[in-house]
């Protein structure tokens, strides 16, 4: 497939403070290819992590909030669709950012598409709806709960879909009239270089969104001291479950709330009355695509016993066909390195699990770096894999006789992001939906779903809160009480 140009920039991305960008020659970390032989795509300037520069920073993006807080919505909405207008015309340059880190085209595509249609419903909700209700009080004349912006964000994203979850890790809380800190993730500081400096030429203020760059070492103290000048008043982090406790600590020990989106550990339920040929493609494809480095991937799918071997067959069938394609079903050098994937399927091979379909080769792996398609089965408890989320390109597959045990299951797991059930009885689907503890349930399609008008977010240990339209605007929003007596 031909790439487009795209405009060249800078090899140095920089930091973006009061709306200049800042760069220094002392501080740059290089961005490094995903593929032997490991070039070095480009650099970026680390934040410097002093108290001077910390106590600059939280100046900055308290008067932002000042500035922002006080826009009106007509001015924001304005500001917002122009920002829609430059994302559209860097579309290619914003997919590019995107390709030479290793992500495939169409879910490069779709990272760029989907975040331009969540601007476009932020977009809808401040045009649609009202921040004030008027409540019933028997002590006073009137009563009103307004929702007002909470007030200066810290946005934390990560690499395996850089520009929708660093766009709306930028989008949702500026929707509510706050102001930003983003710090992207060091594999792709590029992808969030560009959405912020579309959203400041659209318009936002210098002072209301910054873009920050820390060096690995550096993010903990980084975190730890922003938040401990009482500016920060919510976090939102988008990431592992390990990474998140640990920020989420962090955060507890300065009372700072947090938005959290973390891993899932997501599972498809296939029933008996299935239609097993749209099952078997879609639970694949959920599986495998961006070489199982997406959240939402399916980790394992419960099959009822009465069309157990069918849909074996046929998955078996499927994942020959589909596994041949390189563009974005097997990985090339994973971006976070093969040693968790690798050791999880070795435990569970050399436990009593076995390969319904691939092949499995230590050696050949490390060797070469990549981790292609494979399907376990008789993954039980006691394997690493039961209850760890792989983030590679491996799924397993598990019989089932009673679906209440099924719910069980996926009930005591310490995740609760995404799952799918498959039944042609959708009545009866809705009441097994409604009794699973996951953030999403998704008939008859795939676990990983996600669209600007659907509220995301997980349970348990894949997180707290949620994005998107209404729900995501709310999330940085407070409730504020008001009453008034004559």
């Amino acid at each position: 497939m031909t790439r487009p140009p795209v405009r060249s920039i800078s090899n140095l991305v920089p930091n973006i403070i009061s709306g200049k960008e800042v760069a220094s020659a002392k501080l740059q970390i290089p961005v490094l290819s995903p593929n032997a032989p490991y070039e070095t795509l480009h650099h970026y300037t680390s934040f410097p992590v002093s108290p001077e520069s910390i106590s600059e920073l939280s100046s900055i993006v308290q008067s932002g909030f000042k500035t922002w807080s006080n826009t009106s919505e007509t001015e924001r909405i304005k500001i917002f669709t122009r920002a829609i207008e430059l994302l559209q015309q860097r579309r290619h340059e914003l997919i590019e950012s995107q390709l030479e880190i290793g992500m495939p085209m169409w879910f490069a595509g779709f990272n760029v598409d989907g975040f331009i249609g969540q601007v476009q419903e932020y977009i809808n909700m401040l045009g649609n709806s009202s921040s004030t209700s008027i409540i019933p009080s028997a002590e006073t004349d009137l009563a009103m709960a307004v929702r007002s912006p909470i007030g200066p964000v810290l946005s934390i994203s990560p690499w395996n879909a850089p520009v929708l979850l660093a766009g709306r890790s930028i989008m949702a809380p500026l929707a509510a009239g706050c102001s930003v800190i983003v710090k992207p993730a060091e594999k792709s500081p590029k992808c969030a270089y560009l959405l912020v400096k579309c959203f400041l030429d659209a318009g936002v203020p210098g002072n209301v969104l910054q873009l920050v760059n820390v060096k690995p070492q550096e993010n903990a103290v980084f975190i730890d001291k922003l938040l401990g000048t009482g500016v920060i008043r919510k976090l939102n982090f988008t990431g592992s479950t390990l990474v998140g406790k640990s920020i989420a600590a962090t955060a507890g020990s300065h009372l700072v709330p947090c938005l959290l989106e973390l891993g899932g550990k997501n599972a498809s339920i296939v029933c008996p009355d299935a239609d097993i040929d749209q099952a078997v493609g879609k639970i694949t494809w959920s599986g495998w695509s961006h070489k199982g480095q997406i959240c939402m991937s399916t980790d394992v799918a419960y099959i009822h016993e009465s069309v157990y071997d069918e849909f074996k067959s046929k998955l078996v069938t499927v994942a020959r066909e589909i596994a041949q394609d390189p563009d974005y079903l097997i990985p090339q050098r994973d971006l976070v390195g093969t040693t968790k994937v690798v050791n999880l399927i070795e435990d569970a091979l050399n436990k009593g699990a076995s390969l319904t379909f691939g092949e499995f080769s230590k050696q050949e792996i490390e060797s070469s770096g990549i981790i292609k398609p494979i399907i376990l089965e008789n993954v039980i408890k006691g394997m690493e894999l039961y209850d760890q989320e792989s983030f590679g390109p491996v799924f397993s597959i598990e019989k089932y006789s009673n679906i209440n045990q099924v719910i069980d299951k996926i009930n005591h797991s310490p995740y609760g992001l995404k799952s799918a059930i498959w039944s042609r009885n959708v009545f009866e689907a809705i009441k097994l939906a409604k009794q699973i503890e996951t953030g999403g349930v998704h008939i008859n399609n795939s676990t990983v779903h996600d669209e600007p008008t659907v509220p995301h977010g997980g349970l348990k240990s894949s997180g707290i809160g949620r994005f998107n339209s209404r729900w995501g605007i709310d999330d940085f929003t407070v409730v504020k009480s008001i009453t008034v007596n004559q």
